[in-house]
């Protein structure tokens, strides 16, 4: 095994310039190679040498394997299987407690931090390598507190004392790998250098080199690149991580990340199509109780793909099939985002808006109280629904709603959810104050809710926010006469989401009213071109 490049802190690579620059020429020269050896990548296994017994190693490894995936729950069951293989294998706690911190995802619950504390100090007592002891004592950094507002900080506590392991063990990809992964999760989500993510993809990029079809290097590459302008670095990890990862349907549904990004909605809907069909088998074989919750995730990512592309009749299939579901096995913020989110797309990206202004919540037995930010979204789609179709008490209503939802978020909440219900406040009071003739005071907001949203990334549960305020912002200066702004407002819409068909519908638009045919026809031709699979009768391609 090769030898890791230091810097003079004994750390990886982690010039942003230099990281960037080799991962694009050399990353991706390493990525294609992967993407040409699929078969290979299919049998590759994650191992990490513990000192269990033989029969427990087997476990862990395929647990360990599935942890890359966020497979949590199969992974929770292997680490189990490798402690009744062997009761005394230390290290199997320390997976036991990484399925319950699940980095990219949401914060853990008090009763999950204290059962990860429970384990790791369980496992304190038995005996291990110093290799595995140090994994525990990073991990136990982060379970230090079972206080949710301590979260940042514990998370940050993790990533240093992963930072010291993957220095101390050059030979070590999994100490790189998890280090990486460390990075993504302590990235400040308003930082538009993207130093965490450059620096996690360049520490990726050395463990693909000598691990080319690692689940962990693929999965976490897609996360690190899934930003606007960056997404294309991640291509070819894309399209060769399902083929690492066949048992899992979180990894069928990854890649449309960065379809998503790049505007591949084709792409996307294949990729979440086979998603669902994994979840639902795995659903059926694992006897879960209820549907499997990765299934519901990939569902908005293809509801959204289907909207892009105007296959109106397969997204009312989809709604129907989300909305038969009542029960999940896991109800967690992922569900509840699909359940307020679809219906929402469904609705306002076919600018049907009565129909968002009579959306309802389902299931009704879902524990809405828990996700104040999952109901703002449903207010959200209810109150520009209405305000469009110009009943404004109605909207009113739903402001008022918003603020109350926005009063209820819990001082733990990700600043990403308390951002965007700000976000959706203002948008809607925009459109409040537009139909009340006050165009002015409308478009500050609307320009407001667009900057606020701008300044900060999406969270990785959403191929993108149910409707962009920008977009929203556009189409409020198109309403009121001022279609060269507009047109410069869609254009910046496309360039952070490719091919959203109301940008490209709403750009043809506005360049007719401005006297700019070519740039409508050019809009309207990749309109054309893109909902070609779908009813290009029910909008305007003219």
């Amino acid at each position: 095994m090769q030898t890791r490049p230091a810097t003079r802190n004994g750390d990886i690579m982690i010039d942003q310039r230099f990281g960037l620059f080799r991962f694009a020429l050399v990353g991706l020269a390493s990525a294609a190679a992967i993407a040409g050896c699929a078969q290979e990548a299919e049998t590759r296994a994650v191992h990490f040498a513990t000192s269990c017994k033989p029969e427990a190693q087997a476990a862990f490894d395929r647990a360990l394997t599935l942890l890359h995936s966020f497979e949590y729950l199969e992974a929770s069951n292997g680490f189990a299987a490798a402690m009744t293989e062997d009761p005394d294998c230390a290290i199997a706690r320390w997976g036991a407690a990484m399925t319950l911190w699940r980095p990219l995802w949401a914060p853990p619950s008090r009763a999950d931090l204290a059962e990860g504390a429970r384990l790791l100090d369980e496992a304190s007592g038995l005996s291990m390598s110093a290799r595995e002891a140090a994994y525990i004592d990073a991990l136990s950094a982060f379970f230090s507190s079972d206080d949710p507002a301590t979260h940042r900080d514990r998370a940050r506590a993790y990533a240093d004392r992963m930072s010291g392991i993957q220095r101390q063990n050059l030979d070590d990809p999994e100490a790189a790998i998890f280090y990486a992964l460390s990075l993504l999760a302590t990235a400040d989500p308003q930082d538009k250098s993207y130093s965490n993510q450059y620096k996690a993809a360049a520490i990726l990029n050395w463990a693909g080199e000598t691990n080319p079809g690692h689940p962990g290097v693929l999965h976490y590459t897609i996360h690190a690149f899934d930003y606007p302008g960056l997404a294309h670095l991640a291509l070819k990890a894309a399209y060769a991580y399902a083929d690492a990862a066949p048992d899992s349907a979180h990894a069928q549904h990854m890649p449309s990340h960065i379809f998503t990004r790049l505007g591949m909605c084709e792409q996307s809907v294949a990729s979440n199509a086979d998603s669902i069909n994994s979840a639902a088998q795995y659903a059926e074989r694992a006897q879960l109780d209820g549907h499997y919750e990765e299934g519901l995730h990939s569902m908005d990512y293809l509801m959204y793909a289907l909207l892009q592309t105007a296959r109106y009749d397969e997204a009312a299939a989809l709604l129907t099939k989300l909305n038969g579901i009542e029960k999940t096995n896991d109800d967690n913020f992922k569900v509840a985002f699909a359940y307020a989110s679809s219906p929402g797309r469904y609705a306002l990206e076919r600018r049907q808006w009565k129909e968002a202004s009579e959306l309802a919540l389902r299931p009704e037995t879902f524990p809405w109280a828990e996700f104040p930010w999952a109901q703002s979204i449903n207010r959200f789609a209810r109150g520009i629904g209405a305000a469009r179709n110009g009943d404004l008490d109605a909207a009113k209503q739903e402001l008022a709603a918003l603020e109350a939802l926005q009063q209820a978020l819990a001082p733990t909440t990700l600043p990403y959810w308390r951002e965007q219900v700000q976000v959706q406040i203002d948008a809607v009071r925009a459109w409040i104050l537009y139909g009340e003739s006050d165009i002015e005071a409308a478009l500050l907001a609307a320009a407001a809710a667009a900057d606020r949203e701008d300044a900060t990334d999406k969270h990785p549960v959403t191929p993108g926010e149910v409707l962009p305020a920008r977009e929203l912002y556009a189409d409020l200066l198109l309403a009121a006469g001022r279609p060269d702004e507009a047109l410069a407002q869609y254009a910046k819409v496309l360039n952070t989401a490719p091919n959203r068909l109301n940008a490209l519908l709403g750009g043809a638009e506005a360049a007719k009213a401005a006297g700019e045919p070519m740039a409508a026809e050019t809009y309207l031709a990749q309109a054309r071109s893109q909902t070609r699979s779908g009813n290009q009768d029910a909008i305007n391609l003219n």
